[in-house]
């Protein structure tokens, strides 16, 4: 008897390891993730033939992924989408993860192994699809729940990204939107052709202005002092009932 009531018991704390691991180290899983695909097994980097124009800086995102620094500020969108009560958790899209430790953190946090993708233009991952957030290679209502982190900034038509996300989220699906917002005198990125002040996306009112058919739900954005930056997020809902 108690073998038996031990075996759901260890059950019970090896799925509460797990889930401790997944969510508190997801980017130390993928540093050695990275080290084992790219420097050991020396998978190639896998890039998107079609790249759309309205996406800028595509050298410099191929570039980063030569070296494995993720940023804590992905965890903001994962959290603030885990945070919804009634998300569903069977399929979720990463836009723009480069590397992998928002899709472990999914795992970690709940959702479907074989229902987490990301999509960036660059990948060594098998778990992220190599395409373009302009042009999204999914079917209609494919996911019920989108992440985009920081990428829209980087897009000179986000209106038409925008469009996509929404198509591609089914009814009653959630999306979580972020960017960095920087005031006019901001001088700190450098990266050329970057759009910049407000011409980039970075505000709640340009986000809703972007999403006109989904609901806000949530939304922080910073108020800014002379010479800072700091950080858009916003969650937004599809209207109709999950099928």
């Amino acid at each position: 008897m108690a073998l038996v009531q031990a075996g759901p018991r260890l059950a019970s704390m090896l799925r509460r390891l797990r889930t401790g691991v997944l969510v508190g180290f997801p980017s130390e899983i993928g540093f050695v993730r990275f080290i084992w695909l790219t420097k050991l097994r020396k998978l190639p980097l896998r890039s998107y033939e079609h790249p759309d124009e309205n996406t800028q800086e595509m050298e410099y995102s191929a570039s980063w992924l030569t070296h494995y620094r993720p940023e804590n500020r992905t965890q903001w969108t994962m959290y603030l989408l885990a945070s919804i009560p009634d998300c569903r958790k069977d399929s979720l899209l990463i836009i723009g993860p480069r590397y992998e430790p928002e899709i472990f953190m999914a795992r970690g946090l709940g959702w479907t192994p074989d229902g987490v993708r990301g999509l960036d233009t660059f990948s060594y991952s098998p778990f992220v699809d190599v395409g373009d957030m302009h042009e999204l290679p999914y079917a209609d209502s494919s996911f019920s729940a989108i992440i985009c982190g920081w990428t829209l900034s980087y897009s000179t038509r986000p209106e038409v990204a925008a469009k996509e996300m929404e198509r591609i989220l089914s009814p009653g699906g959630y999306l979580v939107v972020s960017m960095q917002k920087i005031p006019e005198d901001f001088d700190e990125e450098v990266l050329p052709g970057v759009l910049r002040g407000s011409e980039r996306i970075q505000t709640l009112e340009q986000l809703d202005r972007l999403y006109p058919g989904l609901e806000r739900v949530a939304g922080f954005e910073p108020q800014l002092q002379r010479g800072q930056d700091g950080n858009t997020v916003a969650a937004y809902r599809k209207g109709g009932d999950p099928s």
